[in-house]
């Protein structure tokens, strides 16, 4: 009987290939990114960044005072600001996240004009009547932002809590002008918070049928809404 063939050594022959698992580390990265790509570096740059959100919020405020905040969509704004729907998605989650910053931007802005008018000293009057013009040059302008207070509804309740928080701080300076004018004598004696809730209540809807390119100028208009909420429309006899 012929002898078995003898086994060949393995010895100095090639190690079987294995195959390679997913390094842990990617796939931990990959689990723990986020859904949406980072921010591209030009993006990151302070300066930039800012002028950005300036122009979008600025635009989103004009589009949601034009349309009212249901019928603007996300792609309305970009389009108006000749971006793409994804580009806007890069600074705000939703439009409830981008409506909440219009109206905190809105809010600071009416407060640096009360502080203006402060400022300027006079009379109480004086300071209600420059701080009313001041809210009239803004408003009129594409950057009117008075829709935030009849759609403050849409957001979440930690989001209305902040403004409304922040609203009030400029609701005071207001009522101190009003205050200090029936003190001084300028102002007759109203109830404060009553008169400024009036003025503003009439001053925020201003941009629902304002039209800057109308014939009137924000200064025009400031000047006929003054005379009417001061002097009222009674026509006053004279002897």
């Amino acid at each position: 009987m012929p002898p078995a063939p003898k086994k060949k050594s393995s010895k100095g022959s090639p190690p079987a290939p294995v195959p390679k698992a997913a390094p842990r580390r990617a796939k931990a990265t990959m689990a723990a990114a986020s859904p949406r790509p980072p921010r591209h570096p030009a993006f990151d740059r302070d300066d930039q960044f800012q002028r950005r959100r300036h122009a979008m919020l600025r635009t989103a405020i004009h589009c949601f005072n034009r349309h009212g905040f249901h019928a603007t969509s996300m792609e309305i704004i970009a389009t108006e600001l000749g971006l793409t729907k994804g580009t806007l998605y890069h600074y705000y989650d939703s439009k409830i996240d981008l409506a909440y910053e219009c109206i905190l931007e809105s809010v600071d802005d009416g407060l640096l004009l009360a502080q203006r008018a402060q400022e300027g000293g006079g009379s109480g009057l004086q300071r209600l009547e420059r701080y009313l013009h001041l809210q009239f040059e803004t408003l009129a302008g594409q950057g009117g932002s008075s829709w935030l207070l009849a759609d403050i509804s849409v957001l979440r309740p930690e989001q209305r809590a902040e403004a409304r928080k922040r609203s009030r701080e400029v609701d005071a300076l207001v009522q101190t002008f009003i205050a200090d004018g029936i003190r001084d004598g300028s102002i007759v004696n109203v109830d404060p918070k009553v008169a400024e809730f009036f003025l503003m209540g009439a001053l925020n809807w201003m941009p629902r049928w304002y039209q800057p390119e109308g014939a009137l100028s924000s200064a025009d208009l400031a000047s006929l809404f003054i005379r009417m909420m001061f002097d009222g429309l009674r026509r006053v006899k004279t002897t």
